[in-house]
């Protein structure tokens, strides 16, 4: 049973606030455009966590992983380039969502590493579940200033609308199992490794979404979706080769 203090909760108070935003921005940004070119502008994300380590917590990347992040990036982008719809807003949320995330990333892992918070708190699972009823709470004023004139019409529908309850029941427990396990994956490693790892998320929800729905999977959305992948390979073992060549010479 966690033991947590109100110093703990105020702590947690930042990456709740970001997990908030980041969500609500993504939200905001597949519901202006589409949803391949929300994640062309969301493949950034590590870009955002790159400069942030490196140049705000004072984390650098190395530079053999920099260079590993335009190929993860392009992967994507050429996944989705034939589906690609602009849309400003959409452009514009997706940046702001990249930001949470990636602020979201850093103070998670700052987070962690407090003093004395594991002990409190007992798990990475616990710490993800805390903040991530911080993150609903703080998000309720927003929801209710945005969409509060439609909450009606919503009560109704979720009640005489089986799809809509089940739908959002299943996008809620996918959703949590996917961001507990992204923060388990953060302890393990690090801000930007989990931005690379999520990027690679979207090349599978990108053929997944098509093997699902029945679409076509043309040349360039397998091309994009094996370059991504290699590049996220890369990426994770990229400074294995690289350093031992550096302190040879």
């Amino acid at each position: 049973k966690p033991k947590v203090t109100m110093d703990d909760i105020i702590k947690m108070l930042p990456v709740a606030f970001c997990y908030a935003g980041a969500h609500s921005a993504s939200v905001f940004s597949f519901s202006a455009g589409s949803v391949s070119f929300g994640q062309i502008v969301k493949a950034s994300e590590p870009a955002f966590a790159a400069v942030l380590s490196q140049f705000v917590y004072n984390k650098p990347v190395s530079k053999a992983k920099w260079l590993c992040l335009p190929i993860v990036i392009g992967g994507v982008i050429l996944a989705s380039v034939n589906e690609l719809d602009f849309a400003v807003s959409a452009l514009v949320s997706a940046c702001i969502a990249n930001m949470f995330a990636a602020v979201r990333g850093n103070e998670n892992k700052k987070l962690m590493e407090t003093e004395g918070l594991k002990d409190r708190i007992g798990s990475v699972g616990n710490q993800f579940c805390i903040t991530s009823i911080l993150g609903f709470l703080l998000s309720i004023p927003f929801v209710l200033a945005k969409e509060g004139g439609k909450l009606g019409e919503f009560m109704e529908a979720f009640k005489t609308v089986p799809a809509l309850r089940s739908n959002m029941l299943a996008s809620a427990l996918f959703f949590y199992g996917y961001n507990e396990l992204s923060t388990m994956t953060l302890k393990k490693t690090n801000a930007v490794t989990q931005s690379v790892a999520n990027t690679a998320k979207r090349v599978i929800v990108i053929v997944g979404v098509a093997l699902v729905l029945g679409e076509s999977l043309d040349f360039m959305k397998l091309l994009g979706s094996g370059i991504g992948i290699f590049g996220v390979l890369l990426y994770s073992i990229i400074d294995n080769f690289v350093k031992p060549k550096a302190e040879a010479a």
